[in-house]
């Protein structure tokens, strides 16, 4: 008996191809819906393994540069705590001076210089008060210690060692060079006004070192924001899924899907049809 070839590995074979087609398309269909849905082009590895470890570290660049931001705001309020405290010594200072002043006038008498020196010793007690209790997150701005011992490392970038250390602040009268001073009679009032000047000089020096550093935080803080905007604007161009371009595509598989689907149909009908033929 002669077998006769009728096409039927043939047309097997086509509705092999037609089955993975439609399928290749239904994946096709559902990885563009992911990415309108998220409006992200890249949700896993496999749809761009480069891209998306680049997308990573743009990412820690970009979470990197807002933790700076907020470290340099929290170093610039120390800063501004600390220049408060120098305000207020600045002008105690000022005030000694003046009594100091008047202390070493010959018009008075040492009982009325005594009266003065209460009140300086007084303004003396209260420098260093305020010298211990200007503080930030617990930790002192104007003592010579915590952050203002000269030590303290402020992380202003994305990356290791992007740091700015802080200038060591002290406002202590001890510091200043006052601490031991009187105005109890004529020549220590006079010896008084010559450490007082001393004390101004130092005093404005360390507070121009807090105005300097205030400055250069604040500009720190613009590059950091200008940095993470363009930052975040190359990981869209690299990650974010063009949306114009995602609908073009998926009207174009839609379209593939209703065509496969069509003619993955017909397939079977023509298939059916020769099975039956056959069995007759």
């Amino acid at each position: 008996m002669q077998i006769q070839n009728t096409g039927g590995w043939s047309r097997i074979q086509d509705q092999d191809k037609a089955a993975k087609s439609l399928n290749q398309t239904n994946k096709d269909l559902s990885k563009i819906l992911q990415r309108l849905s998220t409006a992200v082009r890249i949700n896993q590895a496999s749809d761009d393994a480069a891209g998306l470890s680049i997308s990573q570290q743009m990412e820690s660049q970009i979470r990197g540069f807002k933790m700076a931001e907020q470290n340099v705001t929290d170093a610039a309020s120390a800063l501004q705590i600390a220049d408060g405290a120098g305000s207020e010594v600045s002008s105690m200072v000022q005030r000694q001076r003046e009594l100091a002043l008047q202390s070493s006038s010959g018009t008075l008498t040492d009982l009325q210089r005594q009266d003065l020196n209460v009140e300086y010793q007084q303004l003396t007690a209260e420098i260093d008060r305020i010298g211990n209790a200007s503080q930030f997150n617990t930790q002192s701005v104007s003592n010579g210690q915590g952050l203002a011992s000269g030590n303290a490392q402020i992380q202003v970038g994305p990356n290791s060692g992007d740091q700015i250390k802080l200038s060591k602040t002290d406002f202590s009268a001890a510091s200043l060079g006052i601490a031991a001073t009187s105005i109890a009679n004529q020549a220590s009032s006079q010896a008084a006004v010559t450490k007082l000047d001393t004390a101004l000089e130092t005093l404005n020096n360390q507070r121009s070192a807090i105005g300097s550093e205030t400055n250069r935080f604040e500009s720190t803080h613009n590059n950091l924001s200008v940095a993470e905007i363009n930052t975040q604007a190359a990981q869209s161009v690299l990650a974010d899924q063009d949306m114009a371009a995602g609908l073009m595509e998926l009207t174009r598989q839609k379209l593939l899907l209703e065509t496969g689907t069509q003619a993955f149909s017909r397939f079977n009908e023509i298939s059916a049809n020769h099975l039956f033929g056959l069995i007759q």
